[in-house]
């Protein structure tokens, strides 16, 4: 990793400067851990039997979701050729 850093008069490190690629990489590393975390959090909460559980149906109507759900569910039983 290519780091380069700025200094102020006394030496500290005050600045860093990164390739855009690195930059992107560590946020998306940072954005995946804050995922993680959530989940966690939810499975907490799942445990607890605080957690909420909404309908497919409620949750698609809410972000706005062009997605349809199939009538019918594929059986993914096992043995069923799937």
């Amino acid at each position: 990793m290519a780091v380069e850093f700025i200094v102020d008069k006394a030496g500290n490190r005050r600045r860093v400067i990164l390739t855009v690629e690195e930059y992107e990489r560590l946020v998306g590393a940072a954005e995946e851990l804050e995922d993680l975390r959530l989940a966690e959090e939810a499975r907490e909460r799942m445990r607890r039997g605080e957690a909420e559980f909404l309908p497919w149906e409620e949750v698609r109507d809410s972000i706005g979701s062009e997605y349809e759900a199939p009538d019918e569910a594929p059986d993914l039983t096992p043995g069923n050729g799937r």
